[in-house]
Order: C-alpha cells, then sequence, then structure tokens
C-alpha cells in the first residue's frame, strides 16, 4: 500500500529469553516500513536486557523502557501502549513469545484502512499446530460490530478474543475505550467486546501470528484455577446490560446462563478430583444469581456432567498426566 499511516508495535517482556529474540527478528523483518517498535521490560532478572540491548544497537526503530520493579502483565501491556508516538494510527503487541510473520503489519493495515468505522483488525491464528479465529465468511473483510459482538458473547463465535497478540487496535479507539482493563487477566477479551459495541471489525483471512506454546504461559494457569469462567462471567453475562448496541431475549440469556452452568459443573468435576475447595469456591461466590439457581437445579436433576469430569480428572491425576 502507498499510503503507510505510523504503526506502534508494542512488546512487554518478563524473562523472555528463551523466545525474545525470535519475537523481535519476526518484528523488524516486517515488509510494512513505518512503525516504531516499543518494548518495555518489565524488571527481568535473566538475559532480556541484553538481548534487547544487542536489537537496540542495530535498529534505531527500537525504544526500550524497563520498569523499576515487575508490575501486574496488564499494567505492563499498558505502560507499552502509553509510550506510543502521538502520531500513530495502529497499535499492535507482538507478545514476547510469540511471532509476527513478515506481511503482518502490512495486510491488517490494509484492511483496517478499508473503513474509518473499523476500531480493531483480527486474523487468523497459529496456536501450536491449530487455526483459531475461524468462523467468518471469507469474502467479506468488514463486519458490523454489534452483530459479531452479539454472536461473541452468546459463544456462537470466536474471532477477536484469543490473543492482544492476534489483534491490531486503531489507536483513537484504543484511547477512547480506555486501553485494558487491568481487573481482568483477559483484558483482551474485554476490550474486544467494548471495541465492538462501538466500532466494525476488519477480518484479514490469514494467519499473521504463531502463538508459543510453553508451561509458563499464564493462560494455562488461568485454565486450570477458573480464572477464564469467572472472568467471562462478569464481562460476558454479568454486564450483558452495559453494551448498549446488542440487546437479548429471554431465551437467549437463559441459555447463555446454561453454557456457563455446563461449563461450572465440568470444572467442578475436574476440581473435586483434585480436592481443591478453594477454587470450587471461588467459582461459586463469582456466579450471576441466574447461573447459581440452575447450578443449584442441576446437582439434583443432572449431575451426569461433574461426575463425568471428575472420573476423567481422577484416570488422568492416576496416569500421572497432571
Amino acid at each position: 500500500m502507498s499510503y503507510q499511516p505510523l504503526v506502534s508495535v508494542c512488546t512487554p517482556v518478563y524473562n523472555g529469553e528463551k523466545f525474545l529474540a525470535e519475537c523481535i527478528s519476526g518484528v523488524l523483518a516486517q515488509r510494512y516500513e513505518n512503525f516504531e517498535y516499543i518494548i518495555v521490560d518489565n524488571a527481568s532478572t535473566d538475559a532480556t536486557p541484553d538481548i534487547i540491548e544487542e536489537f537496540r544497537k542495530k535498529d534505531p526503530r527500537i525504544k526500550v523502557f524497563r520498569n523499576p520493579e515487575t508490575a501486574f502483565v496488564i499494567d505492563n501491556l499498558m505502560a507499552c501502549a502509553t509510550r506510543c508516538s502521538s502520531e500513530s494510527a495502529w497499535v499492535k503487541y507482538a507478545l514476547a513469545d510469540d511471532y509476527l510473520f513478515p506481511n503482518t503489519l502490512e495486510e491488517m493495515v490494509r484492511v483496517g484502512e478499508m473503513s474509518p468505522d473499523i476500531g480493531l483488525v483480527s486474523a487468523y491464528r497459529m496456536y501450536g499446530m491449530q487455526w483459531t479465529n475461524v468462523g467468518l465468511p471469507m469474502d467479506q473483510s468488514v463486519f458490523k460490530g454489534s452483530e459479531i459482538l452479539k454472536r461473541q458473547l452468546l459463544r456462537k463465535l470466536h474471532v477477536c478474543s484469543s490473543s492482544p497478540n492476534t489483534i491490531l487496535y486503531r489507536k483513537s479507539a484504543f484511547d477512547a475505550v480506555g486501553g485494558l482493563d487491568r481487573r481482568y487477566l483477559h483484558a483482551d477479551t474485554e476490550l474486544a467486546l467494548r471495541l465492538l459495541d462501538r466500532h466494525d471489525l476488519g477480518f484479514a483471512h490469514c494467519v499473521f501470528t504463531k502463538t508459543g506454546l510453553h508451561d509458563a504461559r499464564q493462560e494455562k494457569g488461568s485454565v486450570y484455577s477458573g480464572l477464564v469462567i469467572r472472568e467471562y462471567l462478569d464481562f460476558g453475562f454479568r454486564r450483558l446490560g452495559e453494551y448498549r448496541s446488542v440487546s437479548f431475549t429471554a431465551k437467549e440469556r437463559e441459555e447463555l446462563a446454561d453454557y456457563y452452568t455446563r461449563s461450572i459443573w465440568e470444572f467442578f468435576g475436574k476440581k473435586t478430583a483434585h480436592f481443591d475447595i478453594k477454587n470450587i469456591k471461588l467459582m461459586l461466590d463469582s456466579c450471576p444469581e441466574e447461573v447459581r439457581s440452575k447450578l443449584v437445579r442441576a446437582l439434583f436433576k443432572r449431575p451426569g456432567p461433574v461426575l463425568k469430569g471428575f472420573v476423567r480428572e481422577l484416570f488422568r491425576v492416576k496416569k500421572g498426566r497432571v
């Protein structure tokens, strides 16, 4: 594309020595030329600072910052965003353990510039050996935000809620809604929902990002503890009335409550196998009344999901898989 608005690429990193060099190399190999590169080191204690410095000496687009002490992961993501140039039109995260393919910025900006109503651009993602963010028609690149928002909230579609590494944010839209909300570990999903409530979605039908899979990824702990369900219960159910562009029928709300009830019962089965009373209690305390009442009724009418989850997890424990 001939017109190249400034893009701010942001890499927040903490102890990323195993993956950081590949991440930075992917950013610097972009075919798109007009970008700045902001790296915020979250007080790493490994070789991360040395790796950053080696690249910084070779490329003037790299701007390096270091936190005096380790901050919450979402605060560090926002520390990157607050250092973006005032001239920047788009913000793109490149997480330290992920990788951007060379045409990422070029193609995502091209889609984003198709309409001023687009607030965020998503694409397919390589997660291990799987593709995620699938489900949209291939012959369309601009989608009504409210339509995508409703399908996302009803758990019918997942095309912009997998990782901030997959999203390109229009900076003016990002700033207008306050960016990432530090109340949530899954703040990128919550932000995507708020943006869809105000803006349209651009979607590039190509794989631009690769997500690194390793034991240190926080999403694994989030699934194990049930935090991912608890946070979705908040911004994806309890707060449904806050989204201005969509509405839900009583039947849709009930079906959504049923979905969360099933997910929680399966979680309870797994946690029972581990005698994890703490996370069971946290889950119960986080349940809206609509879901809590369904859980109580299901306890007497349909105990199958809990028993199934319990047996499956108990088998895994005995096999030494957890």
